[in-house]
């Protein structure tokens, strides 16, 4: 069997090629976590970078091995030759870290909540809470309010970026865990 090696050639070219034209663009965290370069990111042109989203642990921001738990999300809003400038777009735990604290025998408490910052920005935060034993559906709600209430007075005082460094180094759960813990014991993750 022949087989033309030039047509084989000219595909590869053309598959390899796109990648050619391709420029790499530095994207960078915003200004609220020290404009650290957060890696790089291929496009065709700057402006189809915008809208784009990048997904970092806050370990690659602080190099904490406490802190690789933390999945950040990150907007590209901007695009300056060959940097790319981000804004924060959102923070959550990792599936398995998650999945690691609940345990047979105790109470998952969650809450979802929106609320505003003195700056207006509308957020969606979502809290949850182990016990280590089970606990009475009104200790539950108890608990869901009292956190209901710390959360709209901490966030009734800063603005957005006080709020998301609050949140993402732990100060707002820290927060939370002492209102909780005063109705049930709480356990600490």
């Amino acid at each position: 069997m022949i087989v033309d090696k030039t047509n084989v050639s000219e595909q590869k070219q053309v598959k390899t090629g796109k990648w050619m034209i391709k420029k790499w663009y530095i994207v960078y965290a915003p200004a609220l976590f020290n404009g650290i370069e957060l890696g790089e990111i291929p496009a065709n042109e700057p402006n189809a970078l915008i809208g784009r989203t990048i997904e970092v642990t806050l370990f690659d921001i602080t190099r904490d091995l406490g802190h690789l738990h933390i999945k950040l999300r990150f907007q590209i809003d901007k695009v300056e030759g060959e940097k790319a400038y981000t804004r924060f777009k959102g923070m959550e735990l990792t599936r398995d870290y998650v999945k690691s604290l609940i345990r047979r025998g105790s109470s998952l408490i969650q809450l979802i909540q929106d609320i505003n910052t003195t700056d207006n920005a509308l957020l969606r935060v979502t809290i949850l809470a182990m016990t280590p034993t089970r606990c009475k559906s009104s200790q539950k709600r108890a608990i869901r309010s009292e956190f209901s209430k710390a959360l709209n007075e901490v966030a009734g005082k800063v603005d957005f970026n006080g709020f998301i460094k609050a949140a993402v180094f732990g100060d707002v759960s820290n927060q939370l865990f002492a209102v909780g813990k005063r109705i049930y014991p709480l356990k600490e993750g």
